[in-house]
């Protein structure tokens, strides 16, 4: 990609950004939260598919919230079809990435979750101990209020969202996710199984965030600091050494700009081994 190429998609990334603030000052929403790579907490440069994710809390899980978010998804996607950009929104819970086996023009996605307070209170600890660093747009400190204490090593290795359950998903060959279908935000339940190239996604993230969960139960600072490139190496390097952990987030990396073009059993295989050879260590050292 050209480095003016590039230069659009961060100006974009930034409007986006933006249209989300102007959305939080709406009366249904509450409060507005970027995540990951979109945060600014991690040094980051878009490649062809675009990673946006984004917290959005809400007074109720109804149509005046979700309609905003509907009309916002609309005139984006006629923004971006100008610019010939793919562009794609939806609230769903799971590491969901639309199934795009080559990548021959950039693509948005847009990855929402949508609570109420109480909805966030009932994720996982793992997850909202993950998310406790990121700084909401009216409560900066609301994700750090509402986080757990510390999850431990046995939480993380048995507890919902954990290595254990992770690995048996990838294990099984399908993973489970929920969507809230805008403008009503309603849900369903639907599948990524492994005859679906975004099943290469769910290797990749269940993997990457095994690993950085891991650093954060042991109390590692870096889990929260550095972004993939740095992270990954020093994760193998002072935790816990994986080969087949770099090799899948070398892998990871080429996606963002070529597509799922990762065989699908060969992104299966390094995740799974990563992730059984964790859990035997664990079990041994507990």
């Amino acid at each position: 990609m050209s480095g003016s190429a590039r230069n659009d998609l961060v100006g974009i990334i930034a409007d986006l950004k933006d249209s989300f603030r102007a959305y939080a000052m709406h009366p249904a929403c509450v409060d507005v939260a970027f995540i990951g790579n979109t945060s600014g907490q991690y040094p980051s440069t878009p490649g062809l598919m675009v990673d946006f994710d984004a917290f959005v809390f809400v007074a109720e899980m109804n149509r005046a919230a979700g309609q905003p978010l509907a009309g916002l998804r609309e005139r984006w996607t006629d923004i971006c079809n100008a610019r010939a950009i793919d562009f794609e929104l939806r609230v769903v819970e799971g590491p969901y990435k639309p199934p795009v086996a080559i990548l021959h023009r950039p693509v948005f996605v847009v990855h929402l979750g949508v609570f109420t307070e109480s909805l966030y209170l009932a994720a996982p600890p793992l997850k909202r101990w993950a998310w406790r660093k990121y700084i909401c747009e009216r409560e900066p400190g609301r994700l750090a209020r509402m986080a757990p204490p510390r999850p431990t090593l046995a939480e993380f290795v048995t507890g919902p969202k954990g290595l254990r359950e992770r690995c048996a998903a990838i294990e099984a060959g399908s993973v489970e996710m929920t969507e809230w279908l805008l403008p009503d935000l309603q849900t369903r339940s639907f599948l990524i199984t492994q005859d679906e190239a975004n099943f290469v996604e769910c290797c990749f993230a269940y993997a990457a965030n095994t690993a950085r969960n891991h650093a954060r139960t042991l109390g590692l600072g870096e889990a929260d600091q550095l972004a993939n490139v740095e992270f990954f190496s020093w994760y193998d390097e002072t935790v816990f050494r994986s080969p087949e952990l770099v090799d899948l987030m070398n892998d990871k990396a080429a996606c963002r700009d070529r597509g799922f073009v990762v065989e699908i059993a060969h992104a299966r295989s390094l995740a799974l081994r990563y992730m059984r050879t964790l859990e035997q260590h664990l079990t041994r050292c507990s």
